[in-house]
Order: structure tokens, then C-alpha cells, then sequence
């Protein structure tokens, strides 16, 4: 059975809690106290909760992250060096200014592994092309297993098709942007 590791990941503060666009972190409830966050597959998302993202904004420690194009190619590339020295093959990676999802398979099934590796060779090399460490994901992600060739088509189009990508790698080329 085919497998790959569909991962998601967000650039620091761009991504909040109450956002607009929907979340499943934690919810400030009326009583002051965070509900359970609900990442489970099928639970529903809740969406524009002012007060959570407005706590959530206070929150924050450091500057929200927005990457340009030569931080992206310095991401892909330590990214599919990354996947390259472990003998992973990246099908398709899209680097946008807020976040980046990667197609990996070849890889051990354990996707929160792959993440914090890819995290962690990007964000020590951004550090070391701005000249000083600084933070650059936000805390977790989203790892999904795909265990078909539809899924894997599906996801490879899917990240194929999204908006303002800044650079992706396909096959494990680095390509520019479109």
C-alpha cells in the first residue's frame, strides 16, 4: 500500500486562534477559560471569534512572520536537503508568505517527526540568511497519512493549484515561481 505524509504548517502569528477563515485551537469561552481544541478529523471548526483572536494577538510573543520569495527558495531548499539526506522523496511542496505544505512519502510513518525536522532545518537556515535567530512556525501542524494513489494525486494537485506560491519543489526540484 502506497503511503505519503501530507504536512501543513503556519508562519508565526499569521494563523491566530479566532481567525476569520476557521481554527480548531482552543476557544475563549464567555467565562474566560479556553475550551478543548477539537484537531480531530471531522470535528467541526469553529470561525471570526473577535475575542479569541484578540486574546490570542496579546498573546503573542513575537513578531507575525511573512515570508518573502528568497526566504521561501532558502525554506525549499533546506527543506528538500532535509528529505534528500534521509533518502525521502518531496512529490510537491508549495512555499506561500503564511504557511507551506509538503507531499513527502519514502519516508517513516510518522509525520510529526517529518514536520519537526522540515521545521527545524527552515528555521535554521532563515535564521542564518537574516543574520539572527528568530521564530518562524507556529507551534504544530496539520499531518495527514494517505494510504492511496487517489489521495496522493488529490493532495499533489491540491497543493499544485494554490495561490500566490512563492516556491515549490516537485520530484524534488526546485522550481520557481509560476
Amino acid at each position: 500500500m502506497p503511503l505519503a505524509l501530507f504536512i501543513t504548517w503556519t508562519t508565526y502569528g499569521t494563523w491566530m486562534p479566532g481567525d476569520s477563515r476557521g481554527y480548531v485551537s482552543a476557544m475563549l469561552g464567555e467565562n474566560g477559560v479556553y475550551a478543548p481544541i477539537r484537531n480531530q478529523r471531522g470535528a467541526p471548526f469553529a470561525s471570526d471569534d473577535p475575542r479569541t483572536l484578540a486574546a490570542a494577538r496579546r498573546l503573542q510573543k513575537h513578531d507575525t512572520v511573512w515570508l518573502n520569495a528568497t526566504q521561501a527558495l532558502a525554506a525549499a531548499e533546506a527543506i528538500r536537503d532535509a528529505a534528500q539526506k534521509r533518502n525521502w522523496s518531496i512529490i510537491r511542496a508549495a512555499i506561500m508568505a503564511n504557511h507551506i505544505h509538503t507531499l513527502t512519502t519514502a519516508c517513516p510513518d510518522d509525520g510529526p517527526m517529518a514536520m519537526r525536522i522540515f521545521k527545524g532545518v527552515s528555521s535554521t537556515t532563515l535564521s542564518d540568511l537574516v543574520g539572527h535567530p528568530g521564530r518562524w512556525w507556529t507551534r504544530g501542524g496539520s499531518c495527514r497519512y494517505l494510504h492511496s494513489e487517489k489521495a496522493i494525486t488529490a493532495v499533489s494537485k491540491y497543493i499544485r493549484n494554490q495561490q500566490k506560491i512563492l516556491c515549490e519543489i516537485a520530484n524534488m526540484q526546485i522550481k520557481p515561481p509560476r
